[in-house]
């Protein structure tokens, strides 16, 4: 049996994904976050997660997939998960797959936070007026889950309840089922979509089709207008759901206690947390925290500890136990893993606590509801930018990785604003880069490493917000639009969630160093370790040097004009994580580092690295999602000159301050 779990952004519809099986997906507080469809496998079938929405007319190309699988009509049931708390607006999608007439379950999650706020829910009297089975659930913890499994074995019935609508919409639906007669899709709930403007499904129809349909939808727009009934027929079906959504939690949704202290305490909250000001001042001491507590206090020690295991300890019992079994000291094979792959591989490795904890405190700050406020504070500030509200998600996605960032742009409408969003994502710092500036930061900035690191990320934002800017008043002018985002009640981080998020980042990370990083690293050696006239003993005559020495002199002027350190940024264009395995082959080790570049040359070096072009996999993801070579290309170049303008005016502010 094959269900699609469908529901309006923030439901919880991810977390009961992840209960219901065997695969996981992120679970967070910004809608926007399931940007396609994820499929599970669970004892009776499979369940497709489909993106969050709030109506099957798409306004957005997430939204526009949940049209595309319910016309397809490749499934046997569907489960739609609303949020107990905030039934009156998630009906409305409910009403609209039960005009589709299809075997349907209704699952009203969050009962738990319902009954915190006072209220209690007739799931029966709810269950009989709509004609379908509706289960009550708390996918935080795991309330009546197994209840919901269980009955999934068995397809469930089509629901019963229909709206009535006024006059004026019966007589068009009518009109338009009786011009498509062969349709293989519910009629009805096919005509109420074309009245309501939905594109998917007029898409459907051939141009014979749409020249009957049209002009029914006209002459009801006229015939709501001139009466005055409504301003739009979309508005006239949506009054019409509102008012049938208030008759159906009529004595199903019961309030027990007169006032919600909870909500008072939220709103109380709210007012600091989001103000324009103190807000920000909380938020930036919030990251402060974060990356001190990251790169500072806990996790430099533990990756110093892992560092001295791995190159103090294994490395050379390593390398003493394959010389002990015959292998000389001056193999081929021995020099590629002591000089190549330990250093390389292992080097990004030992940064591990560092990200673990970073996602492990990104988690639990999402998880209390925290992100969704902040994202809500951002957006005023990001409209003076020439940005919509929704380009928050993919830029704080981006945080942990620019490919899913990408992506996480189809949930906004307008084209112009989605490829402006795509261009500017790459200078929001990924985890890839956190090895560098951990490297440069415990070499030149010891004392201040994590202010240093946070900087990074500041300066990432910041040029990308100016960027924004500019190509808003340039290529890319457009008209904003409303953004309109779920705001959760604050939560405690369930610590199932934060354990399967934070592991799910870090396996990731691990598969990157075995893959691009493992084959790089070797690419890398051999590069070094060969030159025009076969193997070298200088790696000053190697393939390598010649390629750094050709373009070392483009960044001089930066301050790190050699060949190293460019030989690390062209490796580091097929993984972000190569530029710090690159140096430490290259270099040999962090004292060759410190002779090579100055306090401002190594902060150049980093800023440089944050902002130049983005790595092979998110230049894939680009040309994917925007269809368009020009557009790669222009990304590309985009992202290197502004690195290259802002890391030459950075450098040349600190060598005036500092010299």
């Amino acid at each position: 049996m094959k269900y699609l779990l469908i529901g309006n952004p923030n439901v919880g519809k991810s977390s009961l994904f992840n209960r219901l099986t065997s695969t996981f997906s992120h679970v967070g507080n910004i809608g926007g976050l399931t940007v396609d469809a994820k499929v599970g496998a669970f004892e009776y079938g499979e369940i497709v997660d489909l993106p969050g929405c709030y109506s099957v007319a798409p306004s957005s190309e997430d939204e526009g997939l949940v049209t595309s699988t319910l016309l397809k009509g490749d499934f046997d049931g569907i489960i739609n998960i609303v949020d107990g708390t905030h039934l009156k607006r998630n009906l409305h999608l409910s009403l609209e797959l039960l005009e589709l007439g299809v075997p349907l379950y209704l699952v009203v999650n969050m009962v738990d936070e319902l009954e915190a706020s006072g209220f209690v829910l007739d799931q029966d009297r709810l269950m009989q007026r709509l004609g379908i089975p509706v289960t009550v659930i708390s996918a935080k913890n795991g309330l009546h889950v197994d209840t919901l499994k269980t009955s999934l074995q068995q397809i469930p019935p089509r629901g019963t309840y229909q709206v009535i609508y006024h006059p004026i919409i019966e007589q068009a639906i009518d009109a338009i089922i009786q011009s498509l007669p062969d349709v293989s899709i519910n009629p009805r709930w096919l005509a109420i979509q074309l009245l309501c403007g939905n594109e998917g499904v007029l898409a459907l129809l051939s141009e014979a089709q749409r020249g009957q349909v049209l002009p029914i939808i006209e002459r009801a727009e006229f015939a709501v207008s001139e009466k005055k009934i409504a301003h739009s027929l979309k508005g006239l079906i949506y009054s019409y759901r509102r008012d049938a959504i208030q008759q159906l939690l009529d004595g199903v949704l019961i309030q027990i206690r007169p006032i919600n202290q909870k909500k008072q305490i939220t709103h109380r909250i709210d007012r600091l947390i989001m103000h324009p000001v103190w807000g920000l001042i909380i938020f930036i001491f919030i990251l402060l925290g974060v990356y001190t507590f990251t790169f500072d206090l806990v996790g430099n020690r533990m990756s110093n500890w892992l560092e001295g295991m791995l190159f103090n300890r294994m490395a050379p019992w390593l390398e003493s136990f394959l010389i002990d079994r015959g292998i000389p000291s001056n193999h081929l094979f021995l020099r590629l893993l002591m000089k190549g792959i330990i250093p390389g591989v292992g080097g990004v490795l030992v940064f591990i606590p560092n990200i673990m904890l970073l996602f492990i405190l990104i988690a639990i700050v999402d998880g209390t509801g925290y992100m969704a406020r902040v994202a809500v504070m951002l957006d005023t500030l990001l409209k003076r930018f020439g940005l919509n509200g929704k380009s928050i998600v993919p830029l704080i996605t981006g945080i942990g990785c620019n490919v899913p960032a990408i992506m996480a742009t189809r949930t906004i409408e307008d084209p112009k604003e989605r490829r402006l969003t795509m261009l500017i994502i790459p200078f929001m710092s990924c985890s890839a880069r956190i090895p560098i500036y951990a490297l440069i930061g415990s070499i030149f900035f010891e004392r201040y490493r994590g202010l240093i690191i946070l900087s990074m990320y500041f300066i990432g934002t910041a040029v990308a917000l100016f960027s924004a800017k500019w190509l808003s008043l340039s290529l890319f002018k457009i008209n904003q639009q409303h953004f309109i985002l779920e705001m959760p009640p604050y939560r405690w981080p369930l610590l199932r969630n934060v354990y399967r998020y934070s592991k799910t980042m870090v396996m990731d990370f691990i598969a990157k160093a075995g893959q691009f990083i493992l084959l790089g690293t070797i690419i890398l050696f051999f590069l070094q370790e060969l030159g025009p006239y076969g193997m070298v003993e200088n790696q000053e005559q190697s393939y390598l040097a010649y390629i750094g020495r050709f373009i070392a002199p483009l960044f001089t002027p930066l301050g790190f004009g050699n060949w190293q350190a460019s030989s690390s940024l062209i490796i580091g264009f097929f993984a972000k994580e190569l530029i710090y395995s690159s140096m430490m082959v290259i270099y040999g080790s962090k004292e060759a580092i410190t002779l090579m570049f100055t306090p401002a040359s190594a902060f150049a070096f980093m800023v440089f690295s944050l902002l130049y072009m983005p790595c092979l996999a998110t230049v894939g993801v680009i040309r994917s999602e925007s269809h368009s070579l020009r557009y790669t290309t222009l990304s590309l170049v985009f992202t290197f000159v502004v690195s290259y303008t802002v890391s030459l005016l950075i450098y040349g502010f600190l060598r005036l301050i500092l010299y």
